[in-house]
């Protein structure tokens, strides 16, 4: 009996260490993310996580002839995505808060608390290093010292992305407010997915950039960039479209639609020149992005309409299972009120016999 209560003790203190490491971990991160927001709008640097912003597309830009950079959004679809994430967070944040601290919805709090998704906290820990790694690269850059962010951006991208999966695919909430799931699991948790992916595939690429410019000599890395950009082109949108598909995800396709639009943009702003370079694909590169921007369109359009069809279902059988219940309230009063008038009829036959 007394190990039980020891046990029992033991695992209480590790709930309670959990719970306490969860929303530490949802407001560090909501916080950390609009104060990283800072070097996103710094002229001067323009970088949040890993993602450095080229302004490619204005005019002195492309007089200057600025280099390709694979898998690189037009710098106005950063401030779109990265806002739209934040903002995301932020709200999830907020109903992880509300629904496990004051309302106490223990749908919200057995799913975001189960076997494995408790250690969800663990993905928003990796986020907020990331957001952490972006500020302390322009910090760098700012002191012109020489930064090398992008490893640990990379392994750092890699570790939250496999987490955050797990966690996405161990997290069940049974819940029947909309906006416990959209926001939490099917909000910041898909953010979280397609954040860390592009910062992962974005990074690989400026590992070797940065071996370069770090070296004592110039290295040639055409053909690098050649291939990343069409494979991670490749990868990004084709792993993004089947999770989305397959876990009927909206807020993953949508992400992705925005980010192959910024993709695609950026390309085609590049001068004619530059994108006719054997090194930079011959346009195969915007063509890429060109069809990956109209599948995740026609993709999110049919989950959108999907969702919709299984709401307007959801809603039917809501009516229908109401009118049901009211069809068997009519017949038991039906039944209760025959029953009743042959009791009053018996009375009143029994009355007429005496």
């Amino acid at each position: 009996m007394k190990k039980s209560n020891l046990n029992d003790s033991k695992n209480n203190v590790l709930k309670l260490i959990l719970w306490i490491v969860s929303y530490i971990s949802w407001v560090g991160l909501s916080i950390n993310n609009w104060i990283s927001l800072y070097w996103l709008y710094d002229k001067n640097y323009r970088t949040v996580w890993n993602i450095y912003i080229y302004i490619m597309g204005s005019e002195e830009d492309l007089e200057e002839g600025e280099y390709y950079a694979p898998i690189q959004m037009y710098y106005i679809m950063n401030y779109i995505v990265f806002n739209f994430v934040f903002a995301v967070i932020t709200i999830g944040c907020i109903v992880f808060l509300v629904k496990t601290l004051f309302q106490k919805d223990p749908q919200v709090i057995e799913g975001m608390m189960g076997k494995f998704s408790q250690f969800h906290f663990f993905p928003l820990l990796c986020a907020f290093i990331m957001s952490v790694i972006g500020e302390l690269g322009a910090h760098a850059e700012q002191s012109d010292e020489f930064y090398k962010g992008d490893k640990a951006g990379l392994a750092i991208s890699l570790v939250g992305l496999i987490s955050i999966i797990f966690i996405y695919i161990m997290t069940d909430l049974n819940t029947n407010d909309w906006w416990s799931n959209f926001f939490l699991k099917k909000g910041t948790f898909s953010c979280l997915i397609i954040l860390f992916f592009y910062n992962f595939c974005y990074d690989v690429y400026y590992v070797r950039v940065a071996d370069r410019d770090g070296s004592s000599g110039e290295k040639d890395i055409s053909h690098w960039a050649k291939g990343c950009g069409m494979f991670f082109s490749i990868l990004f949108g084709i792993s993004c479209i089947i999770f989305s598909f397959i876990f009927k995800d909206i807020m993953i396709c949508f992400l992705n639609l925005l980010i192959y639009i910024g993709m695609a943009i950026y390309y085609f702003l590049l001068p004619e020149e530059a994108r006719n370079l054997k090194e930079n694909n011959k346009n195969a590169d915007g063509i890429i992005d060109i069809i990956g921007l109209v599948l995740s369109f026609i993709l999110f359009i049919h989950l959108v309409n999907d969702k919709s069809k299984n709401e307007e279902q959801q809603i039917k059988q809501m009516i229908l299972n109401v009118t049901n219940s009211q069809n068997q309230i009519i017949v038991k009063v039906n039944c209760n009120s025959e029953q009743i008038n042959l009791i009053k009829s018996n009375i009143n036959s029994n009355n007429i016999n005496h």
